[in-house]
């Protein structure tokens, strides 16, 4: 099983995919996304890994999302609405990455069961992941959103530079460098 759910997909759907899916090699700084475009693809994550960010109004670059291996990434709110996103998803390493178009996806939603499920598992994962997201940014302070990054991206903390993750906390390095200084102590 390639993807991360407790989803029975019959062997002759997983092959159908597989021979179906498109295969991606990205390399390191390359998008799988640019802003100011419809994303028209979901990816599914083989290895590498991947951001996606924004560009605010005074050209500061805000991380929203980090994409490790066996995660979906895509600008999820474009693909569904079929609407410009002002979201970028680059890649942080040489990276090798499965893409499905939403024509793709919606074919293989009428061919089984098992791809609607998953479809549903992909977006409610989405879904809570933002709402996680937001919540975090609202109500903790800088230390608590860096525990909260340290739980949910453990795997790949040491893969990401101080800024990146500076990035993506919303601080700038310095106080992230404090921050983990004061935790060591």
């Amino acid at each position: 099983m390639i993807f991360n759910f407790d989803i029975e997909i019959p062997t002759e759907e997983m092959d159908y995919f597989l021979d179906n899916v498109n295969y991606e090699r990205l390399k390191k700084g390359e998008y799988f996304h640019s802003a100011e475009k419809v994303c028209k693809k979901i990816g599914f994550v083989k290895s590498g890994l991947f951001k996606s960010y924004v560009i605010d109004d005074k050209a500061n670059e805000k991380i929203i999302e980090f994409y490790p291996e066996n995660s979906f990434v895509s600008a999820f709110t474009s693909f569904i609405t079929k609407a410009k996103t002002d979201w970028n998803i680059q890649s942080i390493e040489d990276s090798e990455i499965l893409t499905i178009s939403y024509d793709f996806l919606e074919h293989l939603y009428k061919r089984h069961n098992c791809w609607t499920i998953l479809g549903l598992k992909i977006f409610e994962m989405q879904t809570l992941k933002k709402c996680s997201r937001e919540k975090s940014l609202l109500v903790n302070n800088a230390t608590e959103r860096y525990l909260l990054f340290r739980r949910q991206y453990e795997s790949i903390e040491s893969r990401l530079t101080l800024n990146q993750i500076a990035l993506y906390l919303g601080i700038q390095p310095e106080s992230l460098s404090r921050i983990r200084k004061d935790l060591k102590a």
